[in-house]
């Protein structure tokens, strides 16, 4: 029953945001400690890794299709400790994600920041983005993103979270050719 609830909420973002549906997903490892400045993030800084390619704590997703991301946890090149999340496109597809869903009703009324330290290597015009979505209409915002080949950068998104809001997905997507790195992620209140 989880799993249906977490792939209608993922319908419902893409169908509210004008964005297509994400369609293949891996679920997270259970029992992770939150951390972070907010405490409601799990994983921020990429030091827990799964020995199954997974991420814990996200959740891995992408459009329609044959697998088209290579998404893992690089050791080798972290920004601050011993890892950052590494998602490369290996097909042409429309977007891939990295993901946490957390209980919006804490933020409701206020405005939150998602921001990490990001960089790319041959990112298309489309960009490497942070995102922040409450799942109801109007209510998604993306970060202005890197393209081409940056060094470590932080970079930013806000959202005014609707006082209706029930669930957020936060996370950082590829939507062009090309590698994008995340680490150091945090999420806050700014009012």
């Amino acid at each position: 029953m989880k799993r249906l609830s977490m792939i209608a909420a993922l319908l419902l973002v893409a169908c509210g945001s004008g964005n297509p549906p994400m369609t293949t997903a891996t679920e997270p490892k259970p029992a992770l400690q939150a951390s972070g400045p907010s405490g409601a993030l799990v994983n921020p800084d990429f030091e827990q890794t799964g020995g199954d390619n997974g991420t814990p704590g996200w959740i891995h997703t992408q459009h329609a299709g044959p697998p088209s991301y290579s998404m893992t946890t690089d050791s080798a090149g972290a920004y601050a400790g011993h890892g950052s999340f590494h998602m490369k496109r290996t097909l042409p597809q429309v977007y891939g994600s990295l993901q946490q869903t957390l209980d919006a009703r804490p933020y409701a009324g206020k405005t939150l920041e998602l921001s990490a330290m990001l960089k790319t290597q041959g990112v298309g015009a489309e960009g490497w983005k942070l995102y922040i979505t409450a799942q109801l209409p109007g209510a998604m915002a993306y970060s202005t993103g890197l393209t081409g080949d940056t060094g470590w950068q932080r970079d930013a998104v806000r959202l005014r979270i609707p006082e209706n809001a029930h669930q957020l997905i936060v996370g950082v997507t590829l939507l062009d050719a090309g590698e994008g790195w995340m680490d150091d992620v945090e999420l806050k209140t700014v009012n």
